[in-house]
């Protein structure tokens, strides 16, 4: 009995199934019938609307009004009322669409776009809000944004200011999500480089780029996030664009130069310490410059940098001839130029000075004879310290620019051979007499350059008071309170020079804890970006040995090693290079590596072969692993 119970349920259970299996295929049927049905009735539709028979249209459209079962098909119905000027008609069937399917992405962002059309803000921002952060999120943004635009209009607020306030990010972000344009996300990643955040701006970089200018401002978000490599790729693509372009009249719709776009990419390399390359893309500009005119001031101000950049270069790679015509040329069309001009006074006075000659050249000269080196030698390429002078004067007549005050004063004192440094010394203490003021008490800068000469003449006794006097007065200490702990309250707003003073004047007084918190102010925080191991391009190389010397006697040689690289790295002057290096050496050296030490120590030898501390160790390494 239980037996045949079983199977009858058996039986009654299959057979419900079979009916619910034929009536949801029925429905199937049913449905692809109506899609099909509603297809047809569209394509006639369309047909109508090709030929102006709008009135055959509306009744159609009416007829299918009947028939709509989803939000597509709604949406298809309005876009027919809409193409035909039945505005009213077509909003009156999306809102049926949206009171059946209150929450659809796809309705309500037609819906708003509707009311954006037809210039009801409000109404569209309420209805569109639902859609932030999806992929219709782009309505949503217009509306805001038109909204914002229409308020600030009607405040009186003409220079928009409000859209840079941070709460615009997401609007933005939406807003690129769904047009693409690269605007969008532009200003997304100039909210994040304001806030300092670089590496987020650089998260942003899309995966192409709309145009020159697009890729060149990718280009400047990923050097500020020390992602060099990737900014020159961006900048490579940047130019790449200005070679599609057949004439210069093209090339004027962009913002970017290609003069813009080869600095950035010189200094990227620089940043990375591929000088080589640095200077080969100046090059592209140099071997032209003649027909480099009619440029925009800013592009003046760049090719100058260019131009004395490539000077250094040269002049560090003892490339006499090339340095002294970058510079005669950047000082006639920059006359007012203060790099320029004081590399130009410089080299000046160093063309003018006469080596010390061995008594082997000495020799020779007296017989007539003279080497390849010595032709050279005397055949080097020299500029008047007059016209360097007059260079100096006429500039400053005109700009009063307190660098090239201090410029002046210092190529006075090399010409005056007969000023002693007591002379100096007096004539310098009055000149900080002259430009006394009560608003800056003394110029920094020829504070600066007097703290450097009384350090250089071994005067630090009045080196220390002068720094002591000037930092207290300026930045109002309270006599009461510890000098160093107000140092270091007042690093933010103190000259990254005085910084670098203090450094050397707490290392001089024995103050070890101080000036390790100065030195690494100094080298790590100075220029603003607080990235870890970052170093700031306003710090000096030789504070940046410094604090690699205080790791290391700290027993910190791994610190001491990474900061001495990149010391190494940023330095063009092969001389310091050299010294660093050296440094490299000892410190491999103490560590029992001698491998590493001989290496580094040829390698200084390589770069400055005057280097005699450099040569000495590698003599005494190689004679200890010989033993």
């Amino acid at each position: 009995m239980e037996k045949k119970f079983r199977n009858k349920t058996t039986f009654i259970i299959s057979v419900l199934l079979i009916i619910a299996l034929f009536s949801g295929a029925l429905f199937s049927c049913t449905l692809k019938a109506e899609q099909k049905s509603l297809t047809s009735h569209f394509e006639m539709v369309d047909i109508l609307i090709a030929d102006n028979q709008f009135s055959d249209a509306v009744k159609e459209l009416k007829k299918i009004e009947k028939q709509v079962y989803d939000s597509w098909s709604y949406i298809g119905v309005y876009k027919r009322y809409a193409r035909i000027g039945e505005e009213a008609k077509a909003e009156k069937i999306i809102k049926k669409a949206l009171k059946k399917n209150s929450h659809n992405p796809e309705l309500l962002a037609v819906y708003s776009t509707y009311l954006l059309r037809h210039d009801k803000l409000d109404e569209a921002k309420k209805l569109s809000e639902e859609l932030r952060g999806t992929k219709y999120g782009s309505v949503y943004s217009e509306a805001v944004i038109k909204t914002a635009r229409r308020d600030a209009e009607k405040a009186g607020n003409g220079n928009q200011e409000f859209f840079k306030d941070s709460k615009y990010y997401s609007i933005y972000l939406d807003a690129y999500r769904g047009s693409l344009n690269p605007i969008w996300i532009r200003n997304c990643a100039v909210f994040n480089l304001k806030e300092g955040l670089f590496e987020n701006a650089a998260s942003l970089l899309p995966s192409s780029f709309a145009d020159a200018d697009d890729a060149y401002f990718w280009a400047m978000v990923l050097y500020d996030a020390r992602k060099y490599y990737e900014a020159i790729q961006a900048l490579e693509v940047s130019r790449a664009f200005f070679a599609d372009y057949p004439d210069m009249a093209s090339r004027r719709t962009n913002r970017v130069t290609e003069v813009k776009q080869i600095a950035l990419e010189s200094d990227a390399y620089m940043a990375v310490s591929e000088m080589e390359q640095s200077e080969a893309k100046r090059q592209e500009l140099i071997c032209r410059l003649d027909t480099m005119e009619k440029l925009s001031p800013q592009d003046e101000l760049l090719l100058s940098s260019i131009v004395v950049n490539s000077a250094i270069y040269a002049r560090n790679q003892y490339e006499d001839d090339s340095c002294a015509d970058l510079l005669f040329y950047a000082v006639n069309r920059w006359p007012d130029n203060v790099s320029a001009l004081i590399l130009y006074s410089d080299f000046a006075y160093e063309s003018n000075q006469e080596r010390q000659e061995s008594v082997e050249i000495k020799n020779l000269r007296q017989n007539g004879i003279s080497s390849l080196s010595m032709e050279k030698y005397d055949n080097r390429r020299k500029i008047p310290l007059s016209d360097a002078l007059y260079r100096l004067d006429d500039a400053l007549a005109r700009t009063k620019d307190p660098y090239l005050s201090i410029a002046r004063l210092d190529l006075k004192y090399k010409m005056d051979s007969s000023f002693s440094v007591k002379d100096k010394t007096a004539d310098l203490w009055l000149e900080m007499e002259n430009n006394y003021s009560e608003e800056e008490k003394y110029q920094t800068l020829l504070v600066e350059y007097v703290l450097s000469f009384l350090l250089r003449t071994n005067q630090k006794d009045d080196a220390w008071t002068l720094f002591q006097k000037y930092v207290s007065t300026a930045l109002k200490f309270d006599e009461k309170q510890d000098f160093w702990i107000q140092v270091e309250r007042n690093l933010s707003v103190m000259d990254v020079r005085m910084a670098e003073f203090a450094a050397w004047f707490a290392t001089d007084l024995k103050k070890y804890d101080e000036a390790l918190r100065l030195y690494e102010y100094s080298v790590y925080e100075s220029g603003g970006v607080l990235f870890q191991g970052i170093v700031s391009p306003a710090v000096s190389t030789v504070s940046c040995m410094n604090l690699a010397d205080i790791y290391f006697s700290t027993g910190r040689k791994d610190n001491a090693l990474d900061l001495y690289g990149k010391a190494a790295g940023r330095e063009s002057r092969n001389y310091i290079r050299s010294e660093v290096f050296y440094r490299i050496a000892e410190v491999y050296a103490a560590e029992g590596d001698k491998k590493n030490a001989l290496r580094s120590a040829e390698y200084a030898i390589l770069l400055y072969p005057d280097n005699v501390r450099a040569s000495l160790l590698k003599e005494k390494l190689s004679t200890q692993s010989q033993q």
